[in-house]
């Protein structure tokens, strides 16, 4: 019977969670489980070779949207029979699944991850109800940010509460020195969906002229193109390991979204020496905008609000990007491991 310290339950092998993931697996013993792949972007390939530290398990093979989620419990049940474990992380309460099987599970050992905040999630009604009984099965939870902590506040959670400070880690290459463009040059990446708000950034551009790339593919892509101005640039959709160039080459990032649970985005933009620029509703913009100094927080729904925050980047861009260059990446990173290891402290493995 195989021993480990954490089983990472999640979706599909998004690149982040597989770089936390092997950071963890330096000194701890971590099996992750997944079922199935996405279409997401950020989804990764594993296989023969990979290279990680920790071992996997797929309770499915193929297309996450179309398991049989009766077989996925069979499997993981099947799974954790076979093994033994100290903690059990559960990433959010989405998959019925494993929602099911924290109650087979002892409390002590099952922990949440959770990237949604106080701006996004409800606990009203019967979904509400479920919600609250699946986070009364933990012991601990580990909110991504100061929005996703008050999020068990306001349900009074009171277990521990770690905030990690992000919701994986993305390696980061060696940058090169970056040229500051005059006039500024603006980007927006992500999916063409109407959450993210795209159509307020046309809008905007359209009227003020300034330059705007958007980077990215969805259902919403031919309609945006229709309205979009000469100023505005599409890329389609761009590889993230081959995002850092496109980055680079602009200077300011915008993230518009009417809901983001976090937004590693965010994140890699600021890396990549762009000040940012986001609505009220995106997770991280307490933790990685107003904390840090890096950029704007508009309100979601307002252009005017939007048009303000611009014009303050156009002002202050060398002050914001000062407190972008100032950012400790190697300390954000060893917060977040150190925010799983703590879990195990004081108890024997």
């Amino acid at each position: 019977m195989e021993d480990y310290d954490f089983v990472y339950l999640t979706n599909t092998p998004s690149f982040y969670k597989l770089n936390l993931c092997n950071e963890i697996a330096k000194s701890h013993r971590l099996l992750l489980v997944l079922y199935g792949y996405g279409e997401e972007a950020v989804n990764k390939e594993l296989g023969e070779g990979s290279g990680y530290r920790f071992d996997y398990y797929f309770l499915n093979n193929g297309d996450s949207n179309k398991r049989s989620k009766i077989k996925t419990f069979w499997n993981l049940l099947r799974l954790m029979g076979k093994i033994r474990v100290s903690k059990i992380i559960y990433a959010g309460w989405l998959a019925p699944e494993y929602n099911l099987y924290s109650f087979f599970s002892e409390k002590r050992k099952n922990i949440m991850v959770c990237e949604s905040s106080i701006f996004d999630a409800s606990f009203q009604g019967i979904a509400g109800f479920v919600k609250k009984i699946i986070i009364g099965r933990m012991s601990a939870v580990l909110p991504s940010g100061q929005p996703q902590d008050e999020l068990f506040k306001s349900i009074g959670f009171k277990g521990q509460r770690n905030i990690t400070g992000g919701v994986g880690l993305f390696y980061k290459p060696k940058k090169t020195a970056k040229i500051i463009h005059k006039p500024l040059r603006y980007l927006y990446v992500g999916r063409l969906i109407e959450v993210k708000n795209i159509k307020l950034l046309i809008d905007e551009f359209n009227r003020n002229g300034h330059s705007l790339t958007i980077v990215g593919k969805g259902v919403l892509e031919e309609k945006l193109k229709a309205d979009a101005q000469s100023n505005i640039t599409f890329m389609g959709f761009i590889d993230n390991e081959n995002l850092g160039t496109v980055y680079q080459n602009h200077d300011v990032f915008v993230l518009p979204s009417k809901s983001e649970p976090w937004g590693l985005v965010v994140e890699e933009a600021i890396y990549w020496g762009l000040p940012v620029i986001v609505s009220d509703r995106v997770g991280c913009g307490i933790d990685m905008v107003k904390d840090l100094g890096t950029g704007k927080i508009f309100e979601s729904e307002s252009m005017d609000s939007l048009h303000s925050a611009i014009i303050d980047m156009e002002r202050n861009f060398d002050t914001y990007r000062h407190y972008v260059d100032n950012v400790d990446w190697n300390e954000r990173d060893k917060k977040q491991v150190e925010a799983y290891f703590s879990l195990l402290k004081n108890q024997k493995v």
